[in-house]
Formats: structure tokens, sequence, C-alpha cells
């Protein structure tokens, strides 16, 4: 037989342990509670400039290179939210000679849907980032007007995706 003192101070150690279990766990639950939902995308460069971008990355991570007046690869990954949010940017920041670095914040313009993460690389110095399902090209993609082409001048949606003239 177990002496009553064992007995009743064990069973007192349980709820107290059980306490400072939750107690432990609530910031823990509470963090996971208020991260919005994301989803992990495919990255592309768009370089309109007469440099090549030797390397670019987005929010530390690596978004590849491209060549001058070209399209990257896809490379894996950033994480943008489900859902677009007014304050929602990315720091872009990309080198030319693997030396010097350049680093922007960039805004990301509203969204309704996840897509590719599509940089940007602007003959004036700016960059631009879209998140999008569509590449340069389509006559539906975000980027228009003269900043458009990866060659200045070009017309940049393709030949065989132009809608025909109305009339």
């Amino acid at each position: 037989m177990i002496p009553r003192f064992v007995r009743t101070h064990h069973i007192m150690r349980v709820p107290l342990l059980s306490a400072l279990v939750v107690l432990l766990l609530l910031p823990v639950l509470a963090a996971c509670k208020g991260q919005p939902a994301s989803t992990p995308v495919g990255v592309r460069g768009y370089n309109h400039t007469d440099q090549s971008i030797a390397q670019f990355q987005v929010n530390g991570g690596s978004g590849g290179s491209a060549r001058r007046h070209s399209a990257s690869g896809t490379v894996c990954c950033a994480v943008v939210p489900d859902r677009w949010t007014p304050d929602l940017n990315v720091e872009i920041e990309w080198t030319t000679d693997l030396e010097t670095y350049q680093k922007a914040t960039v805004s990301i313009p509203r969204y309704d849907e996840v897509g590719s993460l599509a940089v940007h690389f602007l003959r004036n110095g700016q960059v631009k980032v879209f998140v999008t399902n569509l590449i340069l090209g389509h006559p539906d993609y975000p980027l228009t007007g003269p900043e458009a082409p990866l060659r200045e001048g070009e017309n940049p949606v393709w030949e065989h995706l132009r809608r025909p003239p109305a009339g």
C-alpha cells in the first residue's frame, strides 16, 4: 500500500504540470494563428537593361540571373501571402559584377490570385515586381507601356497572342 502523503503529492503535481505546459505553449499557438496563409511560388527575372544581371535575390533567397534584354528561367522559391495586402513589399538585391550590390524595397501591386513572382529590372533603374500567372508577351500582362519591352521599341506582346483590331 502506498502511503497517503505520496498519493496526494503525486496527484497534485499532474494539474500543476499540465497548467505549466499550457502556459508554455500559448505563445507558440498565438504566433501560429497570426500568420497569414502563404504559398511558395517560382521567381522569374526580366532584364530590360543593357547590362546582364549576374545575380539577384528576393528577400534573401536566390532569384537567379538574367542576361541583358532577356528573361531568366524560373527558380524556386519565394513565399507570397495568399491574399494581397496594401503594405506588401519585397526586398530585391542584385549585382551586375558580383562585387557591388544594389538593393531596393519594392511594393507588390494588387493581385487576386497567387502566381509566380516576376521581377523586372527596368531601363530607368527601377525595379518592379508582380505576382501573376501570365508571362511577359501575354496581352494581359501587368507591365505595359514603353517600359514593357525587353528591348526598347519592340512590341512586347507575342504575335500569336495579339488580339485582332476591332472593327
